[in-house]
């Protein structure tokens, strides 16, 4: 059966929105790793961008960096912006619900229905989070197989770059490129949601510099369900990369820290300034 009749058949019991999850869930459990060409050369170091949750690199950007050699971008299961439809359909029932008791008198009750639909909805959104760090683990994994598959991968220069989560999906890939004997050269982290912990066990696993550009008040990663503190807030403290580690605090840089995704984007605008050439 079509999507569009199944969620056709599922709104006549107002599940739509549940039958669309089901099935983005379902594809993306098979959908490849892929990893498109922004530039090819046959010299110079191989670069391989991975961008974060719903997103894809921009390339318009990478190009204006300017990079030499070749750069790639990487698609995985980022998942897209359609997965909020649950979350927005269960405020939006809430509040269907809630204003005409508040209107009507009865305020504690309509308060209550919608601080309810908004608590659902949040637990909504932290378990399609928690789903889409699980694929970027996962396809992190997947991408290291792409990578040796790259022309001159062995022979010549290879970074590293990611973005929130694919900071995740970059440092997965690192370890299983690290199983395989491929070293990685430096590594790019750009409001990267991946944890500031354990970086002396893979301080081996790549031979240059680790460079982490974040912002303490980044509201999106302040907000994220996750429990260990992420390298996009703070700086990163590993002894043993004591002489190749970078931290950059670009608070000030990026764009104000009330436009939300604007300051946790804004490292792209600032990619060519501290991107690995």
């Amino acid at each position: 059966m079509r999507r569009s009749a199944l969620i056709g058949y599922f709104e006549r019991a107002d599940f739509a929105n549940l039958a669309n999850s089901c099935f983005v869930f379902f594809e993306e459990l098979l959908m490849a790793v892929r990893i498109d060409a922004i530039e090819e050369s046959s010299r110079g170091p191989i670069h391989v961008v991975v961008a974060g949750y719903r997103a894809r690199p921009n390339a318009n950007l990478i190009r204006a960096a300017e990079l030499r050699g070749s750069t790639y971008s990487v698609l995985w299961a980022a998942g897209s912006w359609s997965e909020a439809g649950p979350s927005v359909g269960v405020i939006a029932r809430g509040a269907r619900a809630a204003l005409p008791a508040i209107h009507g008198g009865r305020a504690l009750i309509g308060v209550g229905t919608l601080a309810g639909g908004i608590g659902t909805a949040a637990v909504i959104g932290a378990a399609s989070f928690r789903h889409r760090y699980y694929c970027a683990r996962r396809d992190g994994i997947r991408l290291a197989d792409k990578i040796l598959e790259l022309p001159g991968v062995g022979k010549r220069p290879l970074h590293l770059v990611g973005h929130s989560l694919g900071t995740v999906v970059i440092r997965s890939a690192l370890e299983k490129l690290a199983e395989r004997d491929c070293r990685v050269d430096d590594l790019l982290l750009m409001g990267g949601m991946t944890s500031r912990l354990n970086w002396n066990e893979q301080a081996d696993a790549f031979r240059g510099r680790l460079i982490n550009l974040y912002s303490p008040r980044d509201r999106i990663l302040n907000m994220a369900p996750v429990i260990d503190r992420v390298v996009g807030t703070g700086a990163i403290v590993c002894e043993k990369l004591s002489d190749r580690l970078m931290n950059h605090d670009l608070c000030r840089e990026l764009p104000n820290q009330f436009n939300f995704w604007g300051h946790h984007s804004g490292y792209w605008n600032r990619f060519g300034q501290y991107a690995i050439r």
